[in-house]
């Protein structure tokens, strides 16, 4: 194995990773939320993850079987730390037995920024056409979770206002 193909296979072991701390933080957020229809996104983000991370792991294992990137999708990189785990963290110090259903949202809406930086940057330095396409599909699909999370932070926060109002 050559150094660029141990840089690679260690970047898509990392952003498996990335991926499953961040569906498990959506599962968590779902679990916690007394908010119905916080409950749904969240589950619906949960399962985006998870898509994310087959493609991660189809795209991985072409790579190691065939040497080459798969002609339909691409890979990502090591971040910095590991975000959702502290996330998590912070959800279970935040999140007790009556959930604020604004808190994880503003929580999962940091969290999908920091997924958008991270596959922009790994676009950033593809060198392979059809990985930085991949990373760029990322971090639209991320950019779309976090619109979602927008929407739902509106939804929230109207709905609070009306009843405090």
């Amino acid at each position: 194995m050559t150094k660029a193909d141990s840089r690679r296979e260690r970047i898509l072991l990392d952003a498996i990773q990335f991926e499953t701390d961040g569906r498990a933080f959506f599962l968590e957020a779902a679990a916690k939320t007394s908010d119905f229809f916080g409950k749904i996104i969240f589950a619906s983000l949960a399962d985006e993850e998870r898509d994310h991370i087959e493609r991660i792991h189809a795209i991985h294992r072409s790579l190691r079987d065939h040497g080459t990137w798969p002609p339909d999708e691409g890979r990502a990189e090591q971040g910095d730390g590991n975000v959702f785990e502290e996330a998590r963290d912070r959800l279970d110090q935040t999140i007790r037995d009556r959930t604020d259903d604004l808190e994880a949202v503003k929580l999962a809406m940091d969290l999908e920024k920091k997924g958008i930086e991270f596959y922009s940057e790994l676009a950033s330095k593809a060198t392979d056409p059809r990985e930085r396409a991949f990373y760029q599909r990322l971090a639209t699909e991320e950019k779309r979770h976090l619109e979602i999370l927008e929407n739902t932070w509106r939804t929230l926060t109207a709905y609070s206002s009306s009843i405090l109002g």
